[in-house]
């Protein structure tokens, strides 16, 4: 452990010989494997004495940064919830990954179903029903 003030070593003690500095943080070890991986706050790397290591990952994270074209849609609240629900059906279906693909298929083959087995067997009763009216009124005049 170092001295905070001088930055001597200071070994076991509390007390820095150099300086005089009293350490009042007590013993500082390193985490164990299984601390490290629940704890959720900021730790100083084991590994780096100085600031040299983390300047060199901050230094490797920009090279390997994607600096490709995102992205943005803006929403101004003019739209209706059918349209926003089409739009994000549609931006799934050709900008999703893989599974958002497959589950925006899904649904409109789902929709498709719905409207073949159900909506249209129902338009034809509704249009059976209206040809019959029609019928009977032009029978009974």
């Amino acid at each position: 452990m170092k001295c905070r003030r001088c930055g001597k070593k200071l070994g076991n003690s509390m007390r820095c010989i150099f300086c005089g500095y009293v350490n009042t943080e007590g013993n500082v070890r390193e985490m164990t494997r299984m601390e490290k991986n629940f704890f959720d706050g900021v730790t100083i790397d084991a590994d780096s004495t100085d600031g040299q290591a983390k300047e060199e990952n901050f230094r490797e994270q920009r090279r390997n940064y994607d600096y490709t074209t995102r992205r943005t849609y803006i929403n101004y609240g003019g739209s209706s919830f059918a349209s926003r629900l089409v739009g994000s059906f549609i931006r799934a279906l050709f900008d999703g990954n893989r599974l958002a693909q497959i589950a925006a298929i899904l649904i409109g083959v789902a929709f498709a179903a719905l409207m073949f087995f159900v909506a249209l067997p129902i338009l034809f009763v509704l249009l059976a029903i209206g040809i019959a009216l029609i019928i009977l009124i032009r029978f009974l005049r």
